[in-house]
């Protein structure tokens, strides 16, 4: 579902959670040449870290999916936002496969 989405979607950036988002999520290429460059695995680390931060930023102020509050019924779900999920997820994943740590799949 969320492959055709990508394919389909529009991504939306119209809050600042979302952008700042985003832009830190552009920013891993950045990062892996500057590892290559100058051989300090720390700057993953902490890039991955400020990931982590600004990703729950972004999950604290934009609803992916929106509900009712009395009866929880879904009332509309971001496409576009759960794509920002998916690609911090991917990110986040291969940070911690070049750092050769096992992500946990639950907390």
């Amino acid at each position: 579902m969320l492959q055709k989405a990508a394919r389909e979607t529009k991504i939306i950036l119209d809050h600042e959670k979302e952008w700042k988002l985003g832009r830190c999520i552009l920013r891993f290429p950045e990062i892996l040449q500057k590892i290559l460059d100058d051989l300090f695995l720390h700057t993953l680390c902490d890039y991955i870290y400020e990931l982590a931060t600004t990703f729950t930023e972004f999950y604290d102020s934009c609803y992916c999916v929106e509900k009712d509050r009395q009866t929880g019924e879904v009332l509309k779900v971001n496409m576009w936002r759960m794509l920002l999920c998916e690609a911090v997820a991917a990110v986040m994943a291969k940070g911690f496969d070049i750092l050769g740590i096992k992500p946990v799949q639950r907390m």
